[in-house]
Formats: structure tokens, C-alpha cells, sequence
């Protein structure tokens, strides 16, 4: 308690505090900034994020045509390339911007036959820690390339497909409808009734410039490309694959099929 020494002669206008003396405009500002720097500094990062993402979607090429490769051995960039630019001069322009630009999407995807085997067989399984990493590694790229296939296939990203292993996708992903269009049961495994060979199709005869490897020698894409094979992507009751622009889409993909393979473009179901 205060002693009676310092609070006898206080009066009561004593008591009462100063007024605040006036700030200036840049004190009130500081004093703002003060207590909602964080908010600006949060905000300023989210628009930072959003303007990079609205960047990255106006800027990212646009295609008419995205055909997707499933293969069990990456082809090297020079050699999509070159397909992208065959397959762009069969193509019709989509988007009517003067211009035909066709998209390979490559997922590098061994498939395990029915024993569980890959096509790299069991004598080439790791035996060592360094191979024992490269297993794992490649385990996880596969995973990746499994997950971006799934993505692409249900949001119609390609109809048309070539692949290595048509057995294997097809067992794998059920991908592709019969020739004519119509659907396969579940356990179809007539293939060849989904499919049809690079070698006997028009895109056999397309002129594709060899390419040279990284030890100097030369690469025959076309006789490459003989171990492949094209197939169309089945229709589905799928909302996705039912709205107009989908259907639109797998219309037009259905004359670059023609173009390709030389095959009328398989029904919608």
C-alpha cells in the first residue's frame, strides 16, 4: 500500500493519464505494419504461389493430340521427337490455331507376366547392396509411372496407345477395346483382336530419319518401331469420358487411328 506521504497531496485530475500524443501518417503506418507484417508476409507468398501456377498453366504448350507410349525400354527424346513430328503431319488441327502438335507421354512400365515374372528375368535380381539400390529405385520409378498412367487414363488424356507389351497392359490396366470398338470381358485375352502391329499399318511406311546412338552408331527407328503395337482406349460409362469435349476428342483421335493404322475408327459404345 502506498504510503501516506505520496498519495496526500494528489489531486484527481492526477489520476487521470495523458492523452496520447498524435502520430504522424508514417508513425501509423509503421505501427500497422508492425502487428500484421505476418498477414502480408502469408499473403504475399499464396499470391506469389498462385501467380507461378496460373503462369505455369497459361505458358504450358498446348496440344490437339497426346498419344501415349507404354514401353518395358525408354526411347530416348530424339526418337519421340521424331514420332511427335510424323504423327503432327497426319494430324488435323484441333484447336484451329494454324498449327498440329502431337504429345508423346512415355510410362516405362515392365509388366509382370501371370508367374510374376518381369521381362528382366530372376537371374538379373540384385545381388549386391548397389543392386539392391538400383532395385528399389527403379521399384519407385515404376510406381510413379504407374500412378501418372492411371491419372492419364482416367482423365482421357490419349486414346490411342503403342506398347511393347500389349499383353501386359492389357492385363494390367484393361485398356482397350476390340477393333471395332466393342468391349472385352475382363478376362479377354485375344489381344490380338485389341491391337495391331506397327508393321502392318501405314505408319510403317512414314519416312523416320535413323538416329544416332551415344556410342556412335545408328539406330533404324522404323525397325524399332516393328516391336510395337496400337490400340484404341475403350469407351466407358465414366462421366469423364462421356462429357462432349471428351467425345469430341476421341472422335478426332479416331481419324488419326485411320491415319496411323490404316483401320476405321473404332465405334463409341
Amino acid at each position: 500500500m502506498p504510503s501516506a506521504r505520496y498519495t496526500l497531496n494528489i489531486k484527481p485530475e492526477d489520476l487521470i493519464p495523458d492523452a496520447p500524443l498524435p502520430q504522424t501518417r508514417k508513425q501509423k503506418i509503421q505501427n500497422w505494419l508492425h502487428y500484421h507484417k505476418w498477414w502480408l508476409i502469408g499473403g504475399a507468398a499464396a499470391l506469389i504461389f498462385v501467380g507461378m501456377m496460373v503462369r505455369d498453366v497459361v505458358s504450358a504448350p498446348r496440344y490437339d493430340y497426346t498419344v501415349g507410349i507404354v514401353t518395358r525400354q525408354m526411347l530416348p527424346d530424339a526418337l519421340l521427337s521424331e514420332l511427335s513430328e510424323a504423327f503432327a503431319a497426319l494430324a488435323d488441327d484441333r484447336d484451329g490455331n494454324g498449327e498440329v502438335s502431337v504429345q508423346l507421354l512415355q510410362y516405362n512400365l515392365p509388366f509382370a507376366d501371370e508367374t510374376g515374372e518381369t521381362a528382366a528375368s530372376a537371374a538379373d535380381a540384385a545381388t549386391d547392396d548397389a543392386a539392391a539400390v538400383q532395385g528399389m529405385t527403379n521399384a519407385y520409378e515404376q510406381m510413379a509411372a504407374t500412378t501418372r498412367l492411371a491419372g492419364d487414363i482416367s482423365s482421357a488424356t490419349s486414346f490411342i496407345y503403342l506398347t511393347d507389351d500389349p499383353a501386359g497392359l492389357q492385363r494390367n490396366a484393361q485398356l482397350f477395346c476390340y477393333l471395332d470398338g466393342s468391349l472385352p470381358a475382363e478376362d479377354a485375352e485375344d489381344v490380338e483382336n485389341m491391337t495391331v502391329a506397327w508393321a502392318d499399318t501405314p505408319a510403317a511406311e512414314l519416312e523416320l530419319a535413323p538416329l544416332t546412338l551415344a556410342d556412335g552408331s545408328l539406330l533404324d527407328v522404323q525397325e524399332w518401331m516393328r516391336g510395337y503395337w496400337f490400340g484404341f482406349v475403350a469407351d466407358t460409362d465414366n462421366r469423364t469420358y462421356q462429357s462432349e469435349e471428351v467425345q469430341a476428342y476421341r472422335a478426332d483421335s479416331g481419324r488419326l487411328w485411320t491415319a496411323l493404322t490404316g483401320l476405321p475408327a473404332p465405334a463409341a459404345t
